[in-house]
């Protein structure tokens, strides 16, 4: 079957575009023809843009540098450097189509695609405050079409809070009743769906955990990436507290940090570094610690011990849930206790149990996108 994908918009969000990656490679494996539809929203990127230019105008201002230049800062070269590394990895592995900014061109690339199917997620899609136009996400401009299979795979909310308005609420309740399968990431939403939107949903597992290590590993091992020892460090959203928990790690364990993150003073290192060196660094560490739900995804795919710690503004039930699954929501921190950061530093993880409870909900997930693509309505 030819298969539309209706995810966040492919942006420089590691995790955002890796469960793309896997998500269309299981499709592939299947033997699917999927497709991205690159959904984009001007508006909220230069938005965006700003928010993240005055960011690094402050960070200079406080550290007593010059400030960037703002024409600089949003000029397309300026935009296509930065992203040169994202832009190579989503062309060479990951069928999409052109950017698209409206519904209108969304409409037009579904008519011209000829679709059997179409499967909205994963990543934080249902989620108002992170989706260009909520209503796309639960597919309004199909609802008059009968010819298309459609269904959410791992589609998330990002919290257990529901973020929705009235008129939101009321639209995607009936929106959803054209879904033949919904699935979605965290146990949480399978209640929410189920009160909020009167339809039924199934937990399944992010598509980045679909896939196993070894298929990560070829991604950068055609690559000459550098090798790395230590302790991995993946931050979003840095603070005082989080950086006494990786000194205590490094302190206790007597070993380095590395990261990959980019530094954002000049324009070359403000270029984003590939996707393949960031997975690398989970592959190569002896210890993570990150606030990231993907990088916590990645400690657990390559069998790290890590620390995870609560990133409440991005969605903390995210972390709650998958943790929970593996019984590892002891790793789960959100505060700097020296004690409890010593002992999980001390603690290892069984990964034997893990695995095997992995394998059995990649079994479960598997069959429930199949059964979506078999049995959804049109």
């Amino acid at each position: 079957m030819k298969i539309a994908i209706l995810t966040q918009p492919l942006h420089n969000n590691y995790g955002g575009n890796l469960q793309n990656f896997a998500l269309q490679k299981v499709l592939k494996d299947m033997g699917h023809e999927p497709v991205t539809i690159d959904r984009h929203h001007p508006i909220k990127l230069r938005a965006k843009l700003r928010l993240g230019y005055f960011k690094r105008l402050v960070f200079h201002y406080l550290k007593g540098q010059p400030k960037p230049s703002f024409k600089a800062y949003f000029s397309n070269k300026h935009l296509a450097t930065k992203r040169e590394e994202i832009t190579r990895f989503i062309g060479t592995y990951i069928t999409k189509t052109p950017r698209l900014y409206s519904d209108v061109a969304v409409q037009k690339a579904f008519a011209q695609g000829k679709f059997d199917a179409v499967v909205v997620g994963s990543d934080q899609c249902w989620r108002p405050m992170y989706s260009p136009n909520i209503y796309s996400y639960f597919l309004d401009f199909l609802s008059q079409n009968n010819g298309i299979k459609k269904m959410a795979y791992a589609a998330s909310f990002g919290t257990d809070e529901w973020e929705y308005t009235a008129e939101q609420t009321e639209r995607c309740k009936q929106l959803t009743q054209q879904f033949g399968k919904i699935t979605v990431r965290e146990k949480a939403a399978v209640g929410l769906v189920k009160e909020k939107l009167n339809a039924d949903a199934e937990f399944v597992l992010d598509p980045t955990l679909l896939l196993n290590k070894e298929d990560y590993q070829q991604l950068f091992n055609c690559l000459s990436l550098p090798a790395n020892k230590g302790i991995y460090t993946y931050i979003l959203d840095s603070s005082d507290w989080k950086q006494q928990i990786v000194e205590t790690a490094k302190s206790t364990l007597s070993l380095p940090q590395y990261s990959n993150q980019h530094n954002e003073q000049t324009l070359e290192e403000q270029k984003i570094p590939s996707i393949e060196g960031w997975i690398k660094g989970f592959a190569d560490a002896d210890f993570v610690i990150t606030d990231s739900f993907h990088g916590t995804v990645f400690s657990i795919i390559f069998n790290k011990p890590f620390i995870s710690l609560v990133n409440i503004n991005r969605g903390a039930s995210r972390f709650e849930s998958i943790l929970s699954e593996f019984d590892l929501l002891d790793r789960l921190v959100g505060e700097f206790d020296k004690k409890q950061v010593e002992d999980l530093l001390d603690s290892s993880i069984d990964y034997g149990t893990v695995q095997e409870k992995l394998q059995s909900l990649r079994g479960h997930s598997f069959e429930l996108l199949k059964a979506g693509l078999k049995n959804g309505k049109k």
